[in-house]
């Protein structure tokens, strides 16, 4: 009988190890994180689908002399490697390889000490065609060598491409043209969207179009359970904002509604949809203190309870008279939002110039989009945003 139980247990380790040895290489090819020696000099790190962007402060590091490591997607590898340090003033490419060498991913990398910009027009943006064909909001960087790009701008769309599909204006968030723009070539067109059959299966019926300062990630969460938590709202900001200025137009004309798993909607509320525009600067010591991370996310980019990071509020919501943002009649109107200081909270001009604060700036074509509540067609288009600050 001892016999017989050695044999059972020698086969099921057997088994077992047969198991591992036949377990499918990794398909995967991505960056996932990014470090250099002196991690104190960095203030925030933004991995996209082809674009690692890396945010230093003022001074601190050498950029034409970085030597960055890599984490990659497990057994991936990537090219160049131990290459010793790079010169960073304009960016470098990366190649990555999937453990089972069938898949490559070519990745911009870039560090940036310039701060992040006051005044937004929304005229360039790129397309993303690694795995999904959605427009990304593009800032460039003034007073660098060469003309840098800033991938400060997040939205949703990668969300929406993991159960939907389509062209770049099928998606929630693109750039609009003619006569959708209030000055230039371009402005950014918000959408709120179905997500057809298997977003409704998973609890996301609809999609709404959104953009913000941040970023938007599936890195550590289960993104189809804990959506909320891929918006990681706002970057490190060294001014005391006062004012937000802002031209907006917004249909509103279609019903809110919340749906159920087969997408069938019911009327929300009083039928009524609103868009979402305003700004947050916060705390991002404290938000670390309290959440564990530097950044608000969806749970916390408004909370309410006395003890979070909030500093002051900008926005259309927090006005006397708010009916814009209800619709504006086809056209574009003009806001200008003072930043409303929270009772007992102000700006440590020493902490500010440490990079302690950040600032986050929100657009939504459905204020509850996030919900998953909000009208299917409700359009917002955004131009011509500026910040107007405090004299350092």
């Amino acid at each position: 009988m001892k016999n017989k139980w050695l044999y059972i247990l020698f086969g099921l380790l057997t088994m077992f190890s047969s198991c591992i040895k036949d377990e499918a290489p990794n398909v995967e090819a991505d960056i996932e994180d990014i470090t250099i020696p002196d991690m104190s000099s960095v203030l925030n790190v933004k991995i996209d689908q082809n674009r690692v962007s890396v945010f230093l402060k003022e001074g601190m590091v050498d950029r034409t002399n970085i030597e960055p490591s890599f984490t990659l997607s497990p057994g991936a590898t990537i090219a160049p490697v131990n290459t010793g340090k790079l010169d960073f003033t304009k960016p470098q490419k990366y190649i990555v390889t999937s453990e089972d060498k069938n898949w490559q991913k070519t990745y911009t990398v870039v560090f940036l000490e310039t701060e992040i910009p006051t005044v937004y027009n929304f005229e360039y943006w790129a397309v993303n065609k690694w795995e999904e064909v959605y427009e990304h909001s593009v800032e460039y960087v003034e007073g660098e060598d060469i003309p840098v790009d800033q991938y400060i701008w997040a939205s949703g769309n990668f969300g929406f491409s993991l159960v939907a599909s389509g062209g770049p204006k099928d998606y929630p968030t693109f750039k609009a043209t003619s006569i959708d723009v209030h000055e230039g070539e371009g402005a950014a067109c918000l959408k709120t969207r179905k997500t057809g059959s298997l977003g409704a299966s998973q609890g996301m019926p609809i999609a709404a179009g959104n953009l913000f300062l941040g970023e938007f990630t599936s890195k550590g969460i289960n993104i189809m359970k804990e959506p909320m938590k891929a918006t990681h709202f706002g970057l490190p900001f060294r001014k005391k904002p006062l004012r937000m200025s802002v031209w907006f137009k917004y249909d509103g004309s279609n019903v809110n509604m919340s749906y159920d798993k087969d997408g069938n909607g019911t009327q929300y509320g009083d039928g009524r949809d609103y868009c979402a525009v305003y700004a947050v600067l916060y705390d991002n010591v404290k938000a670390k203190n309290l959440y564990g991370v530097s950044y608000l996310d969806g749970n916390t980019i408004l909370k309410e309870d006395g003890d979070n990071p909030i500093i002051a509020i900008a926005g259309l919501h927090e006005q006397a008279d708010n009916s814009d943002q209800y619709g504006t009649g086809g056209v574009y109107k003009h806001h200008v939002f003072d930043f409303k200081y929270r009772e007992g909270k102000s700006v440590d001009p020493d902490r500010l110039k440490n990079y302690e604060y950040s600032l986050a700036i929100v657009f939504s074509s459905s204020f509850y989009g996030d919900h998953f509540i909000g009208g299917v067609g409700n359009t917002l288009w955004i131009d011509d945003v500026k910040i107007e600050c405090e004299e350092n």
